[in-house]
């Protein structure tokens, strides 16, 4: 399509510096997925949950420096996924470590996040990480979330109980869905109008529950990026890690923001 940037048939699966996506994507809007802020514990069963404050600064930095302004999912959807140079930054679970690490950076640079809640574990640990031997991480409380919310962030859901979606029956998957957000839409008085599916999971029925819901979208873990045109209620996203550690990245981390416009 005329006007938009041409994609490299090499196809990146992570996000990690924003000079390492435009050689893939150019100028096409990422939306780019997070869980926690700061040093992965050494107990740790994924460490790749965990991006380094000073990573995520730096991520921040490259944006702003080349003047990538973030944009809200509401934006991106109602343009039909066309926008070039912009961001999307979208933060699942809650973790209190996004409020106290993360809030600050983005208020430092101005830009503009969604946090994806699971409403039944507000205020408390990620009991869905349990079994599989991850150690408890705080999540944000009421509170917090409403200090997000007036420093011009957005919230949206990822369900009651961070199930997986496409092992429950129809009853159980709508609940999870469409009551999430009824909850937090009357405990927060804020409009939740995306949706954010656990774990990355979704059928085509889960995708017809959160339209039918009222969501405006819906997003998965199929990373990429979305075309003009894309299904809203499975949106792609890229996640945000670590590099690989190398002299090279220890050096890239090291060197001042520089615009590359």
């Amino acid at each position: 399509m005329a006007g938009l940037p041409q994609v490299s048939s090499r196809v990146e699966n992570s996000f990690t510096h924003l000079s390492h996506y435009r050689k893939t994507y150019g100028d096409k809007t990422p939306i780019l997925m997070y869980h926690r802020i700061g040093r992965s514990p050494k107990d740790s069963k994924f460490p790749s949950l965990w991006v380094p404050s000073l990573l995520f600064e730096r991520q921040l930095g490259e944006f702003w420096s080349v003047e990538w302004p973030s944009i809200s999912l509401g934006e991106f959807v109602a343009a039909s996924c066309s926008v070039c140079k912009g961001v999307i930054l979208s933060f699942d679970d809650g973790y209190q470590s996004v409020f106290t690490r993360g809030l600050p950076l983005l208020t430092k640079f101005r830009m503009r996040a969604i946090l994806f809640v699971v409403v039944n574990y507000i205020g408390k640990y990620n009991e869905w990480d349990r079994a599989l031997g991850e150690p408890p991480q705080k999540l944000m409380g009421k509170e917090e979330i409403r200090d997000w919310i007036a420093a011009g962030h957005e919230i949206g859901s990822h369900s009651l109980s961070h199930p997986h979606l496409p092992k429950l029956s129809f009853d159980e998957a709508r609940r999870e869905i469409e009551d999430s957000k009824k909850i937090l839409e009357d405990i927060f008085s804020f409009p939740v109008r995306h949706f954010s599916y656990p774990y990355g999971e979704w059928t085509a029925q889960c995708a017809e529950i959160a339209e039918k819901a009222g969501y405006e979208s819906a997003c998965q873990i199929g990373e990429g990026v979305n075309f003009p045109g894309e299904n809203p209620f499975c949106l792609k996203r890229l996640t945000a890690r670590r590099p690989k550690r190398n002299l090279r990245t220890l050096l890239q981390m090291l060197l001042p923001y520089r615009h590359t416009a």
